[in-house]
């Protein structure tokens, strides 16, 4: 708390970098703009660890903060959530800096059950929408520039997070949109081989201060240069383009991506499913183990999930966007089995250990056009995967996925842990 300046009903953080033990003046002046966006990376901590500890002073200073944020900092609008320019006189504003905040804010609503500001942070996500392309999940960096604009992954991981964030709260149902988007640019957007990299100087690269891998003299406490590129896989990147896992100008990473990558990794795998009371739901179709059962999703080589049931539970399972009701087949081990439906959750009632629940469903695949970042792009998707795009990129081209078009599950041997203890982040 000492390191706030406190207004009351609202409190900030003064502009710039705090000095080793250094105890802000309470005159300071109060950033706005996107200095504003900063306490936004605070609050969420707070809620959280709320949350854990009942610490109170925790919950009040991430009230106050949400209270500068919204009405105070100018880089929201305070009623219908729009993003304002990152400075007066500037059209420009940076993405990310609105969008994380704003998970900052969902956490402390739901911490204290504020209904009337999670509906503003509602409108904050279908806004952020606004400037995507939301079939494939492409989020710019920067808004209202000329510049071609590369989809950090800090603005994907973003609106993930705020989609499964809204639905658990009970906001909306956007988990058709963290199903297309998990399933490409967001995973397409993580490093999974390196062996490019040596060559993108001939691939055309523009920025010359990455032309050479010769290794040089270094602090080696601190850097190093020794199989930089291995070491970087599973990170993500900082300048993907729609097609391309480097745009061609830029570092090509930046690490801030790599840490909300990973998180938005953990919420996607935790809100697979969820389970209260015995009863079990599947909300993605996307494979996990978990003490209730392990979820195998054949999409998209086909249109089938099997749930392995392994304590006894009521079993719900979430139908894919472009499926029907009346299109799924369903069974339980070999057996017909007859669901009923609530929304788009087919209900298979009373399942026990041993059991195997199977939905099936047709997929096909269906070619679109679409527009991204003043480039027009032909796509072929196969449910919501795209499994081809044209033109391919240059460098790392995304979407390498013709084994996805050959209908044939591809299965691999794993051993899989189940922790004990579940945690909500």
């Amino acid at each position: 708390m000492g390191l706030t300046i406190d207004r009351g009903d609202y409190a900030y953080f003064k502009q710039g970098v705090y000095e080793l033990y250094e105890k802000p003046s309470q005159d300071a002046p109060m950033p706005t703009g996107i200095w504003s966006s900063l306490v936004g990376w605070v609050i969420q901590g707070l809620a959280q660890y709320y949350r854990v500890s009942g610490y109170e002073p925790a919950k009040t200073l991430a009230g106050k903060l949400t209270r500068y944020l919204r009405y105070h900092g100018g880089y929201y609008d305070p009623e219908d959530c729009a993003f304002k320019p990152n400075r007066p006189g500037s059209p420009s504003t940076h993405l990310h800096h609105h969008l994380l905040p704003l998970l900052g804010v969902q956490e402390y609503a739901m911490l204290v059950g504020d209904h009337e500001l999670m509906e503003w942070v509602r409108r904050g996500y279908e806004h952020g929408k606004t400037f995507g392309e939301t079939t494939v999940g492409f989020f710019p960096e920067h808004l209202h520039i000329p510049d071609y604009q590369t989809s950090e992954t800090c603005e994907v991981a973003d609106m993930i997070a705020l989609g499964l964030k809204l639905t658990e709260a009970g906001v909306g149902d956007y988990l058709d949109d963290v199903d297309r988007w998990t399933r490409n640019q967001f995973v397409e957007n993580q490093l999974v081989r390196a062996d490019w990299i040596e060559y993108v100087a001939e691939a055309g690269l523009i920025d010359s201060r990455a032309r050479s891998l010769v290794p040089t003299i270094v602090d080696e406490s601190y850097q190093t240069t020794e199989n930089v590129p291995q070491r970087n896989i599973g990170s993500f990147a900082g300048w993907p383009a729609a097609n391309d896992w480097f745009v061609g100008h830029g570092s090509g990473i930046m690490h801030c991506c790599t840490g909300n990558g990973a998180r938005a990794l953990y919420y996607v795998w935790e809100n697979i499913i969820s389970y209260a009371d015995g009863r079990l739901k599947v909300n993605l179709l996307l494979n996990r183990a978990s003490p209730w059962a392990d979820i195998d999703s054949y999409i998209p080589y086909e249109g089938r999930v099997d749930v392995k049931i392994k304590q006894p539970c009521e079993l719900s399972i979430r139908i894919p966007e472009w499926v029907k009701p009346e299109e799924t087949v369903a069974k339980v081990g070999d057996e017909a089995h007859q669901v009923g439906w609530d929304g788009r959750y087919a209900k298979f009632g009373a399942v026990k250990p041993g059991d195997v629940a199977t939905l099936a469903f047709p997929i096909q695949e269906r070619t679109e056009s679409i527009y991204i970042e003043k480039t027009r792009y032909r796509i072929v998707r196969k449910g919501n995967d795209v499994v081809y795009i044209d033109p391919p990129g240059r460098f790392c081209p995304l979407y390498q996925r013709a084994h996805y078009r050959e209908n044939q599950v591809r299965w691999r041997k794993i051993e899989r842990f189940v922790s004990d203890e579940a945690i909500h982040w």
